[in-house]
């Protein structure tokens, strides 16, 4: 069916591509709008067009306009004006989306996420360490590509006990609203092809992807833009991996979560790594060949970034590589920042994968031990003692054992002594437990939660600080899922953590943890092949019963341990140059700051990690800037429609309240249901306000109401055309114009990643285009006067002028577009020049790891030929990229 919106005419045709809810809601694909519109199916400014209606954006006509006398008021043309200059800063980079989350993000967060969102292929592996916000940079990468049209189908994949987690944070942090695919659900929606058309952004379960093999091999056969699958190691499991590596081979993005380490398990990351790389190794052993290959290279970067002697680090890099041309230079042709940075990008582990370390992103708290030693037999009431006093101080607690009944226990003895526990395993659902940890959450809610190893994985609860251990688990990897809980970015204070130790084996493994392998004063992140098999290893110590042979074992084990530190400090040099780029994050910022026409601030392109600093800087101050100019337009926007708009009234300082009633003004709000009775979204647009108040919406990019009142200026008729007073005007006057840069419309019904134009948007630049030229004969433009109009779009006047004449009109409108044309050509010159570098670059890493991993060379040239194919396709697709005249205004002293 083919529609046009009569509140919307500017977004042209649309093409319905998918319904939803028996029709109460419609995806469309209009001419005149970037990706898919969600609109309601009862909106009665919808109207369906017959079917041979051409796919072509409405005619506009601002010079007619001001031809015929119809200049809008000054004040909606500002409004126009603002509205266009701040979603060309939005989606410059995906800024908007990486500043748009419901979290204080952090700059290594927004390098991981603006380095995967500048790849051809978003498709890497996130192996963070524990509590570095891998879920956060996920959230950053969907954004992003969603603003982009790259994004509109999208499956994530979690371990069952995650997936309302990850449908809450999906919808509270980034406005996005996901399906969670239970079976039950499945058969609401008709089945498991009618579920998945029907849900474009939807969450499934590791153990359902097993159960149901068809719902697989469905997933699979869908053009999918990204998969993200968390707790990735599963994938070790060898029936997990057969059903999901085919839907992340299928799709165009793959986001693998993990915090298990590199170095130290080459099978893990030669599994995941094989789903992410254009060309992987052929076989585990090609895989450790390119690992030993690697660490020579990692430990030249290691001795540079230590201070070494560059030319002896040249030296040893001739012999490693001697057709490298790179290590052939001579000083001072050789650059010690230059060498780091073509080691990193050439001889890496793999460019699709992405770890950050805490050493190297700090922003954690301490880890203090509380041990108690208790005689045999009493650590119960310990236990409830400790529990007690803690929670009568007013602190929340986690509680974590193995022993479900001795949690029972322990939550009667709690009981007895007048206070609440919540035991997480026994609650009846999934549902059940998320209602349970948001009663723990709520401030005024119950002080303890205690939980079995279900909650140990992926649950965040640094709103607490107090960890009480029940009882020791056997593997040390399990002990530090629990302390990572609560040891997490976000947390403010020292993670405490409660040992109550009975003697005996208890005792000697309290004594294992906190002296030789050191896990309650820093995370063993990083240490699983030294740890992983403890457990085995403890219980042949058992059968031995010798205090030698404890000796022996624990002396043994502490240099084991030491060793694996060592490793982990040292880290990887080439893989940590690439995870936190300083120089990407620095160029973003800048280019974010040129865009506002400020300066950058002062640091940002520091050396190394002393630019951090300003770079935190800069992005908070970006934010802040955003979330400003977001809150101005939506609420004049609002008031201008007849939304009734509290700022100061009835709402608390930095809250919003919308309420949409029978006041309003207009038939429809783009992507929206229009209420039958009022509605209010009590809200804020300063993340400070959001974060700190959950139940508040959160008015950022993504969030809907946000996205309807940008929309109905951005592609509706308002404010296209003016007539202005500024004194500084030509003397006769001018006419500014301003362009659009837009790219060849999509097919009907093409996925969103596909499409070559979406993907050209990554490199052409799309802000809009202005030029000022006088009316005298000739039409001058006025160099600098379309920049100077807008610096000053708020303080502008109506000038009282007649119509003016259609012919001089058309000659300026023909002056100004042969000025705008000059520089979209030059944009488009300076696009592909861009997108050829990123090819190059990525054929290069191509064939140096495919030549690495052994891989036949069919499989070489038949990648090589999906690259190349690629810079063709979005390389006429940028080189068709045309103008639209948006707005046009007379301008007269």
């Amino acid at each position: 069916m083919k529609v046009v919106h009569r509140a919307q005419r500017g977004w042209g045709v649309g093409v319905v591509v998918q319904i939803a809810d028996e029709g109460r809601r419609l995806a469309v694909r209009f001419a005149g709008r970037e990706g898919i519109t969600v609109v309601s199916g009862r909106d009665p400014a919808l109207t369906e067009v017959p079917a041979d209606t051409p796919i072509e954006q409405a005619a506009a006509g601002p010079i007619e306009a001001l031809a015929g006398g119809q200049a809008a008021p000054a004040s909606a043309f500002a409004l126009r004006t603002r509205v266009l200059r701040l979603e060309a800063l939005r989606r410059a980079d995906s800024l908007g989306a990486l500043l748009s989350s419901r979290v204080h993000v952090l700059p290594h967060q927004v390098g991981a996420a603006g380095r995967i969102l500048a790849d051809r292929m978003p498709r890497f592996v996130l192996a963070d360490e524990v509590g570095l916000g891998k879920t956060v940079e996920a959230g950053l990468v969907f954004a992003g590509l969603r603003q982009l049209g790259l994004a509109e189908r999208v499956l994530v994949a979690v371990p069952e006990h995650l997936a309302f987690q990850w449908l809450a944070e999906l919808f509270h942090k980034f406005n996005a609203l996901f399906t969670l695919l239970t079976p039950e659900r499945i058969e609401s929606l008709g089945g498991i092809e009618a579920a998945l058309a029907r849900s474009p952004h939807a969450i499934v379960s590791f153990e359902l992807l097993r159960e149901v093999p068809e719902l697989a091999e469905a997933a699979a056969d869908l053009p999918l833009d990204l998969v993200v699958v968390d707790e990735a190691h599963h994938l070790a499991d060898d029936a997990l991996h057969a059903v999901i590596a085919p839907i992340c081979r299928a799709s165009f993005g793959v986001l693998l979560l993990t915090a298990t380490p590199v170095r130290l398990d080459p099978r893990e990351y030669f599994r995941l790594l094989s789903l992410v790389e254009p060309i992987p190794s052929t076989s585990l052993e090609d895989f450790v060949r390119r690992l030993e290959q690697h660490e020579a290279f990692a430990a030249v970067a290691r001795e540079l970034l230590s201070g070494g002697e560059l030319a002896a680090a040249a030296t040893r890099l001739r012999e490693l590589a001697p057709d490298d041309a790179v290590f052939s230079r001579a000083r001072p042709d050789l650059d010690r920042a230059a060498l780091l940075a073509h080691l990193a990008d050439r001889y890496g582990l793999s460019a699709r994968l992405v770890r950050n370390r805490r050493v190297k992103v700090g922003a954690f708290t301490s880890r203090v031990l509380r041990r108690v030693d208790v005689p045999e037999g009493g650590k119960p009431k310990a236990l409830v003692e400790l529990c007690a006093g803690l929670a009568r101080r007013g602190e929340k607690v986690l509680v974590f054992g193995g022993d479900l009944d001795a949690l029972r226990a322990l939550q009667g003895g709690i009981a007895e002594a007048g206070l609440e526990a919540l035991l997480y395993d026994d609650a009846p659902s999934l549902e059940a437990r998320d209602r349970l940890v948001a009663r723990f959450r709520d401030p005024e809610g119950p002080r303890l939660l205690l939980s079995g190893e279900s909650g140990g994985e992926g649950r965040n609860f640094q709103f607490a600080h107090h960890l009480v251990c029940a009882d020791l688990p056997a593997s040390p990897l399990v002990l530090e899922q629990r302390i990572g809980r609560l040891d997490r970015l976000g947390q403010a204070q020292p993670v405490e953590i409660h040992v109550p130790v009975e003697p005996g084996d208890e005792a000697f493994l309290a004594d294992l943890y906190q002296h030789e392998i050191g896990i309650f004063d820093e995370p063993v992140g990083g240490l699983d092949a030294v740890l992983a098999s403890l457990p085995d290893e403890l219980a042949a110590l058992r059968r031995k019963r010798t205090e030698r042979a404890r000796e022996t074992f624990r002396k043994d084990l502490a240099s084991r341990v030491a060793a694996a530190r060592r490793a982990q400090h040292e880290g990887d040099p080439l893989l940590d140059l690439r995870s936190a780029s300083l120089p990407e994050l620095a160029r973003l910022v800048r280019g974010a700051f040129e865009r506002m026409g400020e300066e950058p601030p002062e640091g940002v392109d520091g050396a190394g990690e002393a630019a951090l600093p300003a770079i935190e800087l800069a992005l908070v101050t970006l934010s802040r800037w955003l979330e400003e100019e977001l809150e101005d337009l939506a609420t004049d926007v609002g008031r201008r429609i007849g939304i009734d708009v509290d700022t100061d009234q009835n709402v608390r300082p930095f809250e919003v309240a919308f309420t949409l009633g029978a006041g309003m003004r207009i038939e429809a709000l783009p992507g929206m249901e229009l209420p039958e009775e009022p509605e209010t979204f009590l809200g804020s647009f300063w993340r400070e306000t959001a974060v700190a108040r959950d139940e508040l919406h959160w008015f950022a990019t993504g969030h809907k109401l946000v996205e309807a009142l940008v929309g109905i200026v951005r592609d509706g008729d308002a404010g296209r055309a003016a007539a202005l007073k500024r004194e500084w005007a030509p003397r006769r006057g001018g006419l500014y114009a301003r362009f659009e840069p837009r790219l060849a419309t999509a097919a009907d019904v093409a996925p969103g990643a596909r499409v070559a134009s979406r993907q050209a948007s990554r490199y052409l630049d799309l802000s809009p285009i202005a030029v000022l030229v006088d009316l005298e004969a000739g039409h001058r433009v006025v160099p600098g006067g379309a920049q100077r109009l807008e610096a000053e779009i708020e303080d502008v006047q109506d000038a009282r002028v007649g119509p003016a004449p259609a012919a001089l009109l058309a000659a300026a409108r023909e002056a100004a577009e042969h000025e705008a044309a000059q520089i979209l050509a030059r944009r488009k010159e300076e696009a592909v020049a861009m997108l050829v570098a990123h090819a190059d670059a990525e054929e290069d890493r191509l064939v140096e790891a495919a030549f690495q991993g052994g891989a036949p060379r069919e499989r070489i040239e038949g990648a090589l030929g999906v690259l190349r194919q690629h810079r063709e396709v979005v390389a006429k697709a940028i080189e068709r990229a045309k103008m639209d005249l948006d707005a046009a205004a007379v301008v007269v002293p």
